[in-house]
C-alpha cells in the first residue's frame, strides 16, 4: 500500500496534472478541434455519419496517414521532404508495370522494391543535406523533379490496371477492417520507434537542438539521414495503399500528397522548427483534411475548395498554436 502512494500523490497532484496536460495540448487541441468538425459535417450532410461514408472516409485516407507519418520525421529535424508525392507516383507506376500477372511472388517483389525504392531515395536525400550540406527543400526538391520524370518515362499516360481481388482486400477487406489495421499498425509502430527506440530519441534530440546533441555524442549526419530513410520507405508504403485504392496507373498520382502530408504533420503538432511531433495528433490531422475533401463531395461542391479550406485550418492551427504558446 505504501508503495503505491507516491504514484496516488503524483497523480493526484494539481500541478503535475496541469504540467501533464501543457505537454499534452497540441493533441488535445487537434481532437477537440476533429470532434467540432464531426458535428458540422453531420450538420451539413445527413449522409455523413452513414456507415457506407465512414467506411470510405478511413479506407481513402489511410494513404495519407502513411505518408504523414513519415514526413513527420523530417519536419522533426526543422525541415520538410517534397519527394513524396513522387515516390508515390513512381511506386503507382511501377505496381502497374509488376503486377499485371496477379500471383503471389510478384506481390511479394513489389512490396520488396518498394520499400528497397524509398529507403534508396530517403538516403538519397539525406547524403544531399548532410554531405552536400543543402537545405531539406532544395535537395528534396530537386529529387521531386527527377523522380517525375522518371514516373512519366515509365508511364507516360494514366491506365493500366491492378489485380481487383488483391486491391479490394486492402481497401476493402475483413469488412473494411484491413484499412483501419494498416493505419493502426503504422500509428503504432512509427510512435514506438519514435519513443520507445534509440533511433527516435537520437531523432527528436537533433530536431530540438542540434549543437547540443552533437556535443552529447549523437552521431547528427547519421540520425538526419536515418529520418529521411524512414520517411522514404513509409511513402512507398503509402504509394502501394495508395494504388492498391486506385486500382490503375498514374505518373501524377502522388502530386497532392506532398503538401498534404506537410499539413497533417504541422496540423497533428509538429513544429516546423524542428524537436517537435505527434504520431497521434497525425491520425486526427489526416481524419480532418479527409472530412473537408468528403464533406465537399456529398455537398456536390467543388473539390478545388479542398485546397483552400485545407490552408484555411492549417492557418488556424497553426495560430492557435502560437497564442497557446505565447500564453505558456
Amino acid at each position: 500500500m505504501d508503495s503505491q502512494k507516491p504514484v496516488k500523490n503524483l497523480l493526484g497532484s494539481r500541478h503535475n496534472r496541469k504540467l501533464l496536460f501543457s505537454r499534452k495540448s497540441e493533441v488535445v487541441f487537434i481532437y477537440a478541434f476533429l470532434i467540432v468538425f464531426i458535428i458540422v459535417a453531420a450538420i451539413l450532410s445527413s449522409h455523413f455519419l452513414g456507415l457506407r461514408n465512414v467506411r470510405n472516409l478511413f479506407s481513402k485516407n489511410v494513404g495519407l496517414l502513411l505518408v504523414s507519418l513519415g514526413q513527420m520525421f523530417v519536419i522533426l529535424l526543422g525541415g520538410v521532404d517534397l519527394s513524396t508525392g513522387a515516390v508515390i507516383s513512381v511506386i503507382n507506376v511501377l505496381c502497374v508495370s509488376i503486377l499485371r500477372d496477379g500471383n503471389t511472388g510478384s506481390y511479394f517483389a513489389m512490396l520488396v522494391v518498394a520499400i528497397a525504392f524509398g529507403a534508396l531515395v530517403g538516403l538519397i536525400n539525406g547524403l544531399l543535406v548532410t554531405k552536400g550540406n543543402i537545405q531539406p527543400i532544395i535537395a528534396t526538391l530537386a529529387t521531386q523533379t527527377i523522380l517525375s520524370g522518371i514516373a512519366l518515362y515509365i508511364q507516360a499516360k494514366p491506365g493500366g490496371e491492378l489485380p481487383k481481388n488483391l486491391c479490394n482486400f486492402v481497401t476493402k477487406g475483413w469488412n473494411y477492417l484491413v484499412p483501419i489495421i494498416i493505419g493502426i499498425a503504422a500509428t503504432l509502430v512509427i510512435w514506438l520507434l519514435l519513443n520507445r527506440t534509440r533511433t527516435g530519441r537520437n531523432i527528436l534530440a537533433v530536431g530540438g537542438n542540434e549543437q547540443a546533441a552533437r556535443s552529447s555524442g549523437i552521431l547528427v549526419d547519421r540520425t538526419k539521414v536515418q529520418a529521411f530513410i524512414i520517411c522514404g520507405i513509409m511513402s512507398a508504403l503509402a504509394g502501394l495503399y495508395i494504388s492498391a485504392y486506385s486500382k490503375s496507373g498514374s505518373p501524377i498520382i502522388g502530386d497532392s500528397y506532398s503538401q498534404n502530408s506537410i499539413n497533417a504533420a504541422v496540423i497533428g503538432g509538429a513544429s516546423l522548427m524542428g524537436g517537435k511531433s505527434s504520431a497521434i495528433g497525425c491520425v486526427a490531422a489526416v481524419l480532418i483534411i479527409g472530412i473537408v475533401g468528403n464533406i465537399l463531395n456529398l455537398m456536390h461542391v467543388s473539390s478545388y475548395y479542398q485546397y483552400v479550406l485545407t490552408g484555411v485550418i492549417l492557418m488556424v492551427a497553426l495560430t492557435m498554436s502560437a497564442l497557446r504558446k505565447m500564453k505558456q
